[in-house]
């Protein structure tokens, strides 16, 4: 079976990349796949605007998009176009499965009407948080979402936001399909380092200004993984005001992050809107106990005082109590995190990897 995917893939690093290659990995496992990835063209790359880098892995090829970084979505989408006309003729393939509704599912459900090829859309989190409500970005998402034949979304709390927003594709198929948890990576080593841990984007969404204020005069150390548009506020902000307990490493590869977190206390995801919040259930998985607040899908993965705690979003007070309980009570911590391993067990890639492998299967039965 040849997929299309428009999707962000390597060298981009993020939730989206981790879910393709995890994927990927998991439905070469079952089924005799090849991929055929559209991810924008990595920067430093000395090669001409027209000439597309095709990499090869076994079964995967990897096309880059040029694009302009000013107008990415509608440059990625013009020239992913171009490009995805000519791999559907040539490669000959069987069905798209775009990944975030724009500008990956905007093209895919493009390239899916010009050929008549059935087209699956992945939401993964802000797009419908927050694309959906934009007002510019509201048609992109309708279209995308109301050109596909079947939706996936990764959390309930996404399917709900979707069936509230009465935007859906024309069969009307929704499925949630959970992310897994790669226990390759994200495994209980015995160690407590005496940290706290934050991984993710530097955005507002993540609410990295509520947690820096609920823990920044604890005696207790805390590191921040990762970056985005809001890394240097912050980093000026622990510097002008002479916050010593909270380190910020900038963006780790996936190898370096797995390891802060099999060493780490705990895990903090004080986020204001969450899809699902992957990086809970990797923290499970090695054993550590972890602290989200009731939004989005988050409420899905943490059962309150059993493998964690919920916090309400937007409350530093709230959020510091829980951390010090953490702080001061060694024997919770470890069994909050035992709770938490066994939970994560329900998560696999393969479970994923399955379920998608049927929706695909189903599609191209129902189309023939």
């Amino acid at each position: 079976m040849k997929i299309l995917m428009p999707t962000i893939y390597h060298p981009y690093m993020g939730g989206i990349t981790i879910h393709v290659e995890n994927l990927i990995k998991n439905l070469n496992k079952i089924g005799d796949y090849e991929f055929h990835i559209l991810n924008y063209k990595s920067e430093g790359n000395t090669h001409s605007e027209d000439e597309f880098n095709k990499y090869y892995f076994d079964n995967v090829y990897v096309y880059e998009v040029p694009y302009i970084s000013k107008i990415r979505g509608p440059s990625y989408f013009t020239k992913g176009y171009q490009l995805g006309k000519k791999i559907i003729k040539n490669e000959g393939i069987d069905l798209i499965h775009s990944h975030y509704a724009f500008p990956q599912g905007f093209l895919g459900a493009f390239l899916s009407k010009k050929f008549d090829i059935p087209h699956i859309l992945t939401l993964h989190g802000s797009d419908v948080l927050r694309l959906s409500k934009n007002p510019v970005g509201k048609y992109f998402f309708n279209y995308a979402v109301k050109n596909c034949d079947n939706l996936v979304c990764v959390s309930n709390y996404l399917k709900n936001e979707l069936i509230k927003s009465k935007c859906t594709c024309k069969t009307k198929k929704i499925d949630v399909v959970y992310n897994g948890v790669d226990t390759d990576l994200f495994y209980e080593n015995g160690n407590d380092k005496n940290y706290g841990l934050f991984v993710g984007s530097f955005v507002k969404q993540k609410g990295i200004e509520i947690l820096i204020e609920s823990v920044k005069d604890l005696d207790f150390e805390f590191i921040l993984i990762g970056d985005g548009e809001l890394f240097k506020n912050f980093s000026d902000k622990i510097n002008n005001e002479g916050i010593e307990n909270i380190k910020l490493l900038g963006k780790k590869n996936q190898n370096e992050t797995a390891e802060y977190i099999r060493n780490c206390s705990f895990l903090v995801l004080p986020s204001i809107s969450e899809g699902l919040g992957m990086v809970l259930l990797e923290a499970m998985a090695c054993g550590k106990p972890v602290i989200g607040t009731k939004v989005g899908g988050i409420p899905e993965l943490i059962k309150d005082e059993y493998n964690g705690f919920l916090v309400p979003p937007n409350n530093p007070d709230e959020l510091r109590k829980k951390i010090e309980i953490l702080i001061n009570n060694n024997e919770l911590r470890k069994k909050i995190g035992k709770n938490g391993k066994e939970f994560s067990k329900n998560f696999s890639w393969e479970n994923t990897a399955e379920k998608i492998d049927r929706i695909y299967n189903s599609m191209l039965k129902t189309m023939h």
